[in-house]
């Protein structure tokens, strides 16, 4: 969820993100990876360049512009998240990455445009760049949706997998909400995250600011169905998703405690949430909230303690304005 205010100069974002809940990332991503610094967040591709050689990018950022960007880590040494700290490009990818070696995946890209000078750039560089270094590669990648945006414009780029690149630019001064499947036009958890929004104060660069959106980003439909039910669906009823199926049979969403997986790695939640503001100097607060899961822990029967956040006090501070 996100808005752009002109006016103000000012781009702010929540996200969130699943994913399979014993697949590492952050700081366990980065102790599976021999990295020095095991942050969550950080600029992991400057300081570990051999990074660079695990993912696929179009881009050849130099160092000093690499050097400011910040993201979260996945275990292929690539991210979901990244942004610039002196220009305020932000950059998140929604997509599936299938498993098949043909497929390259497309979670170096947000690196690439976040090393651009501005959101148009970073558009510019996915229009003009990607079909060619797939071709040039001879690799396939899967399509994918990506909010690209900075104080002046937000867009909504959309790769179909195939030949087709288009960029969207959203209007300001409003909320947007964007799913795997793009904008929240015909979803309908995200059509009602959307309205919520218009109606809540936007947050800023300080932290207490956050407090509407984040309750209402936690908040669930009045008539849906407790967690602890049969007719919970993770995708209907949920933002910040505890334990539930990922799967592709009747039962894709549902509680993973009553519809139990063969395979672990078909258990899903919401590993990690995190906020965005930026403004005239760029990259003014980012903070975020996460949670992990070893292989040799079993599923948490008690989702009360897992730590899902729903006020400002549940994030971990990596970006401030010293003047918030």
């Amino acid at each position: 969820m996100f808005l752009l205010d002109r006016q103000n100069h000012r781009f702010v974002a929540v996200e969130s993100r699943d994913h399979s809940i014993y697949r590492p990332h952050g700081f366990q991503a980065a102790r599976e990876l021999g990295l020095t610094h095991r942050f969550s967040y950080g600029p992991h591709w400057h300081d570990n360049p051999e990074l660079r050689d695990r993912i696929w990018t179009i881009g050849n950022a130099t160092e000093s512009a690499s050097a400011e960007v910040v993201g979260g880590l996945d275990i292929d040494g690539g991210t979901w998240l990244a942004l610039h700290r002196r220009t305020g490009v932000y950059c998140r990818i929604l997509t599936e990455t299938p498993d098949d070696p043909e497929f390259v995946s497309p979670r170096g890209l947000p690196i690439d445009c976040a090393t651009a000078e501005s959101a148009r750039e970073a558009v510019r560089l996915l229009e003009t760049r990607l079909r060619p270094a797939l071709e040039e590669s001879g690799k396939r990648m899967p399509g994918f949706h990506m909010l690209v945006a900075d104080p002046r414009d937000a867009f909504v780029v959309a790769f179909d997998g195939a030949d087709s690149v288009t960029a969207t630019a959203l209007p300001d001064g409003r909320p947007h909400v964007l799913t795997e499947s793009g904008p929240a036009a015909d979803d309908e958890s995200g059509k009602r995250l959307q309205s919520l929004a218009e109606s809540a104060a936007a947050p800023d660069e300080k932290l207490t600011s956050w407090a509407p959106w984040l309750t209402l980003f936690a908040s669930r439909p009045d008539d849906a169905p407790d967690y602890s039910t049969e007719n919970w669906v993770a995708s209907a009823h949920s933002t910040i998703r505890p334990p539930y199926r990922d799967t592709e049979d009747r039962n894709r969403h549902k509680n993973v405690a009553l519809f139990p997986v063969t395979d672990p790695s078909q258990a899903a939640w919401t590993k990690s949430v995190s906020i965005y503001s930026a403004g005239k100097t760029g990259a003014e607060l980012f903070a975020y909230n996460e949670r992990q899961l070893f292989d040799y822990q079993p599923l948490p029967s008690d989702v009360r303690r897992v730590g899902f956040p729903t006020t400002p006090d549940d994030f971990f501070v990596v970006i401030a304005n010293e003047n918030s």
